[in-house]
């Protein structure tokens, strides 16, 4: 008999996850065929698809320091949060989210 013991390593108290929900609205139904992602110090820590009304869900791990919503192709025109301290790149792809913000509403993010 062969015994084998493993050990789950535990979360650490400090490791966070950044949730990122809202709505996306469009006038191209290519849109929906691009994922959209979180990106944390230039890794995708999330990725998802929107759903056809436009909504979308993205959590993954976050640790500190700002992080991003981006697009792949579309540019943003603008966005409503109640958060404070958020803004369009300067490219216009991705809105930046602040450093110790976890999670975060859109309530609307209009393309261009």
């Amino acid at each position: 008999m062969v015994l084998i013991f493993m050990q789950c390593k535990e979360d650490e108290a400090n490791t966070f996850r950044a949730y990122a929900e809202g709505k996306f609205t469009y006038t191209d139904g290519k849109f929906l065929q691009d994922p959209i992602h979180l990106i944390s110090n230039k890794k995708i820590i999330a990725e998802s698809y929107p759903k056809e009304s436009g909504t979308f869900v993205l959590a993954g791990p976050y640790e500190k320091g700002t992080y991003k919503l981006q697009l792949k192709k579309f540019k943003i025109k603008s966005f409503s949060t109640e958060t404070v301290g958020c803004k369009i790149s300067a490219d216009s792809l991705s809105i930046e989210i602040p450093d110790g913000v976890t999670y975060i509403i859109f309530n609307d993010i209009t393309l261009k």
